[in-house]
């Protein structure tokens, strides 16, 4: 395969689509594209990125593919992004490119059946956060190599102002202002799931998962945090905040949605089949902060509201405050519990209010 990379005709080219990448303020989107532009600049059919989770021990696997088959009029050429949502173990292979970048600092390069596989780092703000990963037939030619290290690094300051604008800075988890937007792009995803047509399919970009998956919202709030902080000081108070983000983010799956909504509040957002299991995952959260020895305050409890996100138009405020009333029903009950909002009205607990009119959340 050739892939000679001419700098006069590609030059514009790459500027083109950094420009167009830097136009992009959602983060999955982002790599998306990222991946997508390389595969379109480099000519070749397929990009894999690794990126690492907290532990550093398992990986989330999203990979850009171009198939490419002729049929007897014209050249057909398919895309498909397949997105591995569930963490997966770190492949041999990368384990192997990881020790070589750690101890080189330079890319890996093997050759194996006839196919180079080449490994980039992809830099963040705390060190190697994930490997760029391709194959190619033939070795890349300093052009090529000189096209990938500098649109990686182009695009991994970009990354981290993208990040540095969505995440919350004590705890790192997405912050308040980034909880609209996904809300409404899940409200859009569902419409389009319910007026999909038979052996209709969305696009991969803007669909991640099972047609039958639903999702639920959870606000979570830390039982007693006003005591927490008159007892032992705001230090420790913002030492639980951080450790109970920590014991999220080990807690929930990669495909959850994870946000610090606003003092000791929190919110999940969970994609899941049934309400059960929602609420398997949830309880076992309450547990474990139940079970979780915090220094100094030893005990720690959490209470928990859960809404259903559907299709029907609902601005988020309304959503969120749907949770909102399951939860300080946990708390009157005596805290440290879950409840979901729907059962709570069903079972006649809680009254279901029609709203007119519109509150902005933010």
């Amino acid at each position: 395969m050739t892939m000679a990379i001419q700098k006069k005709s590609k030059t514009p080219s790459v500027l083109n689509k950094l420009a167009s990448l830097t136009t992009i303020r959602d983060i999955d989107l982002f790599e998306l594209s990222f991946l997508k532009s390389l595969t379109e600049l480099l000519k070749i059919r397929e990009l894999s990125m690794y990126k690492l989770n907290q532990s550093r021990s398992l990986c989330r696997l999203i990979t850009y593919t171009i198939d490419t088959s002729h049929t007897t009029h014209k050249q057909k050429i398919s895309e498909s992004q397949e997105i591995h949502i569930t963490e997966i173990e770190i492949p041999p292979h990368i384990k192997l490119a990881q020790d070589w970048i750690n101890s080189t600092n330079k890319p890996y390069t093997r050759f194996n059946q006839s196919l180079y596989l080449v490994v980039y780092p992809i830099i963040g703000a705390k060190g190697v956060m994930g490997f760029l990963s391709l194959e190619v037939p033939e070795k890349l030619t300093e052009t090529e190599e000189l096209v990938i290290t500098s649109l990686l690094s182009i695009s991994q300051n970009f990354h981290s102002l993208l990040e540095g604008n969505q995440k919350d800075k004590l705890t790192g988890l997405l912050n308040r202002k980034t909880l609209e937007d996904n809300i409404n792009k899940i409200q859009t995803l569902l419409v389009k799931l319910e007026h999909l047509q038979p052996n209709e399919v969305l696009d991969a970009e803007e669909f991640k998962g099972e047609t039958e998956d639903k999702f639920w919202l959870a606000v979570i709030d830390i039982d007693n945090f006003k005591h927490i902080n008159d007892n032992f000081g705001h230090v420790f108070g913002d030492e639980v905040l951080l450790l109970l983000a920590h014991v999220m983010q080990k807690s929930f799956r990669s495909s959850d949605l994870l946000f610090r909504f606003g003092g000791e509040e929190f919110i999940v957002i969970i994609r899941a089949q049934h309400k059960e299991d929602a609420e398997q995952l949830l309880e076992r959260f309450r547990c474990t902060i139940e079970a979780y020895k915090f220094p100094q305050i030893s005990k720690v409890t959490i209470s928990i509201g859960v809404t259903n996100i559907n299709s029907e138009f609902a601005i988020p405020s309304n959503i969120v405050g749907r949770a909102d009333k399951a939860l300080y029903y946990a708390k009157e009950q005596g805290k440290n519990q879950l409840h979901f909002y729907e059962a709570l009205v069903e079972s006649g607990h809680l009254t279901e209010k029609i709203e007119i009119g519109s509150i902005e959340l933010f």
